[in-house]
């Protein structure tokens, strides 16, 4: 059987939602949950299973969402700050290794 990033998606979002009707996380907090969950999911998936052409692909994108799941706890300037900041780290990586390869 092969690992697809949907399989481990899925569990991402139903996750949060039990613990959510379980009394355990609030609607924000479980907002908060599944995009970290489907972040932290994206990095593993692209580092562990993801095919070599878009692991830098899947790692950044699951970076952002991890940075962008963060709304929970910091004000939103703090969180869309974040996200700038990972977006650029992001790009300036795929720039080192695009120029690595050539």
């Amino acid at each position: 059987m092969k690992i697809g990033p949907g399989m481990g998606l899925i569990v991402c979002v139903l996750l949060p939602i039990v613990l959510l009707l379980f009394g355990i996380l609030d609607v924000l907090q479980t907002a908060s949950a599944i995009l970290l969950l489907g972040g932290l999911w994206a990095i593993t998936y692209g580092i562990v299973f993801g095919k070599v052409g878009s692991k830098l692909y899947n790692v950044g994108a699951g970076v952002v969402v991890v940075s962008v799941s963060t709304f929970v706890f910091f004000p939103l300037q703090y969180v869309l700050g974040l996200v700038l900041i990972s977006a650029i780290a992001m790009v300036l990586i795929s720039v080192a290794a695009t120029r690595k390869k050539s």
